[in-house]
């Protein structure tokens, strides 16, 4: 359980970081695990939990696009004109989507349960490692930005697998989905908002397998994180969809990977 103070802290931070490829599920989790005195089977849930807020803050900032895709689901169904920009996304939206819960769900449910066999500091060396490694891959796609326009099936499995190794605590799924389209050909600018429109349904269906296997608990405060989640996410979706595309943010994860990585020896 979380108390006020630690509710909107947390719902603070994952509202910003959601938007930046630093994991956000990391650096609420690094958060409850250093300073709230939470296990990592405990924070990993409320950190999901997170994701609603942001979720819904990238409902209404990206509004179009969903009417757009949600009008012409019924000429999808029927596979009419197949190759409109349209169908294609709904394509990569249903195939990232399967992948990231076939690859994601097990990876959640072994660190949840892996309770004993996982110390705080031993948790924060891990996600320090996958924030070096989210870096790591960061700099590398940044040679392959090109001009590829259209979505293949292809990019999708990649794509779809990719966000689904971001269920591990300090993979950015922003960073790695966002790198992965990049290295792909994809533009800067078109592979941030595929990046956020595939985070939609993802965190739909986490959060109903996660609520259906009661490993999510309801209170006042967990309420509360996800209000100043959604409000935070709200604020800083478009400004920070700007300067995602300006900042290198590499960096930032790998420091913040070696600091977390060499707090285990202290």
């Amino acid at each position: 359980m979380l108390t006020f103070f630690e509710a909107v802290i947390l719902g603070i931070v994952q509202g910003i970081a959601e938007w930046l490829p630093i994991s956000s599920e990391g650096m609420t989790s690094l958060i409850m695990i250093n300073f709230f005195g939470k296990s990592l089977s405990e924070a990993l849930p409320m950190s999901i939990w997170l994701h609603i807020g942001t979720m819904l803050a990238a409902v209404l900032f990206l509004k179009e696009d969903l009417i757009g895709i949600a009008r012409n689901l019924p000429r999808y169904i029927k596979r009419e004109s197949f190759e409109s920009t349209v169908n294609t996304t709904t394509t990569f939206l249903i195939v990232t989507t399967a992948l990231t819960g076939i690859i994601g769900l097990p990876l959640i449910l072994f660190a949840i349960g892996a309770e004993g066999a996982i110390s705080g500091k031993m948790a924060t060396a891990v996600i320090g490692v996958f924030l070096i490694f989210t870096g790591i891959l960061q700099r590398k796609a940044k040679k392959g930005v090109g001009l590829l326009k259209k979505i293949t099936i292809l990019d999708s499995v990649i794509v779809g697998v990719a966000q689904g190794f971001a269920a591990i605590p300090g993979i950015s799924r922003s960073g790695i989905t966002v790198s992965a389209l990049l290295l792909r050909g994809f533009s800067a600018d078109k592979a941030l908002r595929l990046s956020f429109l595939m985070s939609i349904p993802a965190v739909f269906v986490a959060e109903v397998g996660l609520g259906a296997m009661g490993l999510i608990v309801f209170d006042l405060n967990s309420v509360v994180a996800l209000l100043f989640s959604f409000v935070f996410g709200y604020l800083t979706i478009g400004a920070l969809f700007k300067v995602a595309e300006k900042i290198d943010f590499s960096w930032f994860c790998i420091v913040l990977g070696l600091l977390s990585v060499l707090a285990f020896f202290v």
